[in-house]
């Protein structure tokens, strides 16, 4: 009897994170659209959290088996981020996304962080077989730096977003930049307004590999004129603004909102459909679809002023 041997797929290695059950459900969502999307290869996907149920971990465990993917559980305690600066908005698991670098054991050589408000709309294969030797993360630009002058970045440099990055983790285990990033985050504090993404893009702003913008869609890319897109990114608006393969949905009106008029919603909201989680979409009503319909208007209104500047 011949014997049929084993198909061995080529494993990817991701992390993401969330604090609580607050992000569990786009977290959730994240993994369905990345799994659904990148059928060819077994995923392995180490998610940081501090606090979830033993339902919610085994439900996620059950989503990834599913596609023959895996599912590594990093338990954060406060301990590690503790007298970390952060916001209403954002809380300490923003930081996780520098410890997940260091807390991946496995024999890989890269690690792609991806938020967990994003969709993943297509494969990622491109990412995994980039050269990155030498570059200790790949990351997209933002469109809007904010005053990046008191981090040390001149005038002009560039600044990325870090709700993706892609790690490269021989480069960061030889350089120990997780010690380095942590005495840094201390030191500085408050002054890194924008938390971890201050503190990655003040040590790697100008050795940082920067990607096409497909792989980090982000709301602004709809708020600015074509030809900044164009002179930012290099590429047509079009292209720019067409067909991502990442969508980030990242601002604190997310697509699971009523009152979200992202041009991409839909997209979140078909694969929200796909999963045990459907109704987690906000309900309308009167009120909202006008308030909706006012932000509609003050947003082209904002978008035609800074065309005509």
């Amino acid at each position: 009897m011949v014997q049929k041997k084993r198909l061995v797929l080529m494993t990817y290695h991701i992390a993401t994170a969330t604090y609580d059950s607050v992000y569990y459900i786009p977290m959730y969502v994240m993994l369905f659209s990345l799994f659904e999307n990148n059928r060819d290869v077994h995923v392995k996907a180490h998610i940081l959290y501090n606090t979830l149920s033993d339902k919610q971990k085994t439900d996620v465990e059950h989503l990834a088996s599913n596609y023959g993917n895996d599912i590594h559980w990093i338990k954060m305690d406060d301990e590690a981020t503790k007298g970390f600066y952060t916001s209403a908005y954002l809380n300490v698991a923003t930081y996780y996304r520098i410890f997940a670098p260091q807390l991946i054991n496995d024999e890989t050589d890269r690690l792609l962080f991806i938020d967990a408000d994003v969709i993943v709309n297509g494969s990622v294969s491109e990412l995994f077989s980039l050269n990155i030797a030498g570059v200790p993360l790949c990351a997209v630009k933002e469109v809007t730096p904010y005053k990046t002058e008191r981090l040390g970045i001149p005038e002009g440099g560039n600044y990325f977003n870090a709700g993706i990055i892609l790690y490269n983790l021989n480069d960061w285990r030889n350089n120990n930049y997780f010690d380095k990033l942590l005495q840094n985050i201390k030191i500085k504090h408050s002054d890194y307004w924008l938390f971890d993404q201050d503190a990655l893009n003040a040590m790697f702003y100008n050795v940082a590999f920067y990607l096409h913008p497909k792989w980090n869609h982000q709301n602004i890319f709809y708020s600015v004129s074509a030809s900044y897109l164009e002179r930012m990114y290099g590429y047509p608006a079009t292209e720019v603004l067409n067909n991502p393969v990442v969508i980030h949905y990242n601002t604190q009106l997310k697509p699971w909102h009523y009152l979200s008029t992202h041009p991409l919603k839909h997209v979140f909201i078909k694969y929200l459909h796909q999963t045990p989680f459907k109704d987690f979409a906000e309900k309308g009503s009167l009120r909202l679809y006008f308030k909706k319909l006012r932000n509609r208007v003050k947003h082209k209104l904002v978008k035609l002023s800074i065309i005509n500047k």
